[in-house]
């Protein structure tokens, strides 16, 4: 995954994410996590598939993002955190 950015130009409560998808033969989806920017550890995560996008019901006030692969085995990348963007 090159490129993950939280979308800043919606002014609603949901949050965007969008990414590039990579080009791994095992790839089976990807991974949103959250915690508050006070929190030293991932406090939530949830499966979205094999998508490029997702919105979750949740404000980015406060709060780090990240997104990450999954292989069909079940090993995870690094997670990346999203840039700013539209």
């Amino acid at each position: 995954m090159d490129i993950a950015v939280v979308v800043t130009t919606n002014l609603t409560n949901d949050t965007t994410l969008r990414w590039q998808r990579g080009d791994e033969p095992d790839l089976a989806g990807y991974e949103v996590l959250w915690r508050e920017t006070t929190a030293a550890e991932w406090q939530r995560v949830i499966a979205v598939g094999d998508v490029t996008e997702a919105t979750i019901d949740l404000s980015k006030d406060n709060v780090s993002f990240g997104v990450r692969a999954v292989g069909r085995d079940g090993h995870r990348s690094p997670v990346a955190f999203p840039r700013p963007g539209s």
